[in-house]
């Protein structure tokens, strides 16, 4: 059965504190897959994931901008900027000529967004200048308002207990 892409278009944000962000937007794009629909999926701020293999063996176009999650170093100020610009290169290359999917996930945006290596105007641009067609999953932590407000969906994932509390670390596999 074919989708109707004439019903694509929305924009998800997944938000909170809690586990699941990523996983729910990687969950979207493999039902999208399943229903033959062409996927591209963008990561922030991580690298050497689960995901990345599985889509790599089906080869669903996946690409990384990888330089260490802000939430984890603090930049000297001079290396911020770096990370700014280079930011906004990848940016330019990876959001443009995208009428051929389907469905666009992109992965640790909020977090971006918060720590201000991406400017909200970026984003806010891009969403109201995307293809019509093109479903956009967005996700993380922190994301401003304005871009709660341009979401058709906006959900929060809360966290109520985690192993981190118990000093149990990410586990290959199950957390990435």
């Amino acid at each position: 059965m074919a989708v109707a892409k004439e019903k694509l278009g929305l924009v998800h944000v997944i938000t909170g504190n809690g586990k699941g962000k990523t996983t729910s937007g990687m969950g979207t794009a493999v039902r999208a897959l399943g229903r033959g629909l062409k996927v591209k999926l963008i990561q922030f701020f991580k690298r050497d994931t689960g995901e990345q293999y599985f889509f790599a063996k089906l080869n669903v176009p996946y690409v990384q901008f990888q330089p260490l999650h802000p939430y984890f170093k603090k930049y000297a100020e001079e290396h911020f900027e770096d990370l700014k610009k280079e930011l906004l290169l990848f940016w330019k290359k990876e959001f443009t000529n995208l009428e051929q999917f389907d469905v666009l996930i992109v992965d640790e945006l909020g977090p971006g967004l918060n720590w201000k290596v991406i400017e909200e105007k970026t984003v806010l641009d891009f969403l109201k200048k995307k293809p019509k067609h093109l479903e956009v999953v967005l996700t993380g932590r922190d994301f401003p308002q304005s871009v709660l407000d341009k979401a058709d969906y906006v959900s929060e994932v809360s966290m109520i207990k985690h192993p981190y509390q118990k000093g149990i670390l990410a586990r290959e596999g199950v957390e990435f």
